[in-house]
């Protein structure tokens, strides 16, 4: 690395310029290229620089790394998020993202999604217990893959810019406020030094929409490895009513129609039923590691909610959490920037937490709420999420909903 600085050359051979009175004519257009050079100078230099105090700080997380290695670590407590899609889970995820001892991943499972559809059901399985398992341990040495996706895939930007620890400067831009923002901005992650910065942080919080069945997490229990980490996990809830407004109905990407908002009822509502039934039994390997949470807590209420999270997970909640959930109730839940340009076909402006609650209320035809209460009754009584009597009690948003 030493060697490397010595082809850095100091800015200041660039300010020697003839400026007797007498050449001035002479010179200007020499001194014209000469200004013009030096300003391409200095633009290569402070890349490089910048580069250099990249691969510093890489190396300092690897010194560390193989010191923890070396002398071991307390054991981890981790958290998994698992949640349905448009049910509010990036707002939880980011609740925890805000922790600096969080290591945070955004939807990792994407990664897999070509196997999802092209392996067996068992070989997928196997997968996704090796991914999670992989980096719950803060081991991305087999993960090049998951890696390569965080960053080359274009799709994968959101992925990268929403977790904190892979995002920050060095390794990618401060400045990500722009709609041209590209993942080519960032350094490339690899596993080495994945494994790193996961290994500076004492905790790490998995996202995922894409586990459906939560008795296939005893997988991750059945573990034959070292057993360095604590997992618990939070299962996030939203008002089915809600979930399939922003699904089918709110969506500009499907013309609904009554069978496609019966379908993604029946659907949702089933692996909900599944799920929380299976919860209750409170299996062995999961007693005292989960908690069920409905997203209207979290949004009407997030900083009793946030402190009763951070106290389940074991994790003292730090002072910019609170400060950003103050900020996030001022103005609004938005995710980073560049995200609104990539996913058009969503929308991605900032979300008052409050009306995020009742704000499908006013739109979705009451036959249609009938329907889906029809096929979610059971679900969303066990939730404690109140049937409308008529079209009168929906439209009223002082009327609560949850119980």
């Amino acid at each position: 690395m030493d060697e490397f600085k010595t082809f850095i050359p100091d800015h200041d051979g660039c300010n020697d310029k003839d400026g007797s009175a007498k050449d001035n004519t002479k010179n200007a257009d020499k001194n014209f290229e000469q200004d013009t050079n030096c300003s391409k100078l200095y633009k290569e230099i402070d890349a490089l620089r910048k580069k250099l105090a990249m691969y510093e700080r890489l190396n300092k997380f690897m010194e560390l790394d193989s010191l923890a290695s070396k002398y071991g670590s307390k054991l981890r407590q981790n958290i998994l998020i698992i949640s349905d899609s448009a049910s509010g889970s990036s707002l939880l995820g980011e609740l925890l993202n805000q922790h600096p001892n969080i290591f945070y991943l955004f939807e990792p499972l994407e990664s897999l999604d070509y196997y999802k559809d092209n392996r067996p059901e068992s070989v997928y399985d196997a997968m996704v217990t090796h991914l999670l398992n992989s980096i719950f341990h803060c081991n991305f040495l087999e993960l090049s893959y998951f890696t390569d996706f965080l960053s080359y895939q274009y799709s994968a930007l959101r992925h990268r810019l929403s977790s904190r620890a892979i995002s920050s400067p060095p390794l990618c831009p401060e400045n990500i406020n722009t709609p041209h923002f590209s993942i080519r901005k960032c350094a490339p992650l690899r596993p080495q030094s994945a494994s790193a910065i996961c290994r500076l942080h004492k905790h790490t919080v998995v996202k995922t929409i894409r586990m459906k069945s939560i008795h296939k997490l005893s997988y991750l229990m059945d573990n034959t490895g070292p057993v360095d980490y604590s997992l618990k996990v939070i299962h996030l809830v939203r008002d089915p009513r809600a979930v399939v407004n922003a699904r089918v109905l709110h969506s500009s990407h499907e013309n609904w129609t009554i069978k496609s908002v019966r379908d993604h009822a029946q659907s949702l509502c089933r692996d909900m039923l599944r799920n929380i039934k299976y919860a209750v039994s409170a299996p062995a390997w999961l007693q005292g590691r989960y908690t069920l949470l409905r997203y209207e807590d979290l949004a009407t209420n997030p900083h009793q909610i946030a402190e009763q999270l951070y106290q389940f997970v074991g994790v003292g909640i730090a002072q910019n959490v609170r400060l950003w959930i103050d900020r996030t109730l001022r103005e609004g839940f938005v995710p980073p920037s560049p995200v609104k340009s990539i996913y058009r076909r969503l929308s991605y402006s900032a979300q008052n937490l409050t009306d995020s609650v009742t704000k499908w209320r006013a739109h979705v035809p009451y036959s249609i709420v009938r329907l889906i209460e029809t096929e979610c009754y059971e679900v969303m009584n066990l939730l404690g999420y109140k049937i409308v009597e008529d079209e009168d009690e929906l439209r009223t948003v002082s009327f609560p909903l949850t119980d």
